[in-house]
């Protein structure tokens, strides 16, 4: 599994990712998401991600202020 780390939050379109890839996001105040891929938009600006833990998914836009993390950290 490929994933970017970056230091500032994301403001290109999300990488090319894989269907129901761990994926872990995080913002500068600490905030996690954490889940697997549920879909992405052909442009590759959002993306849903369905949480861990059965807690649903998120869509996430590519300048809601997250980066990927690496999802094993």
């Amino acid at each position: 599994m490929s994933t970017i780390q970056s230091l500032e939050p994301h403001t290109e379109v999300w990488p090319e990712l894989q269907l129901h890839q761990q994926l872990v996001l995080q913002d500068l105040r600490g905030n996690r998401i954490v889940g697997t891929l549920d879909g992405m938009t052909n442009d590759r600006s959002t993306l849903w991600i369905q949480l861990t833990g059965g807690l649903g998914r998120q869509l996430v836009h590519h300048q809601d202020g997250y980066w990927l993390e690496n999802a094993a950290s």
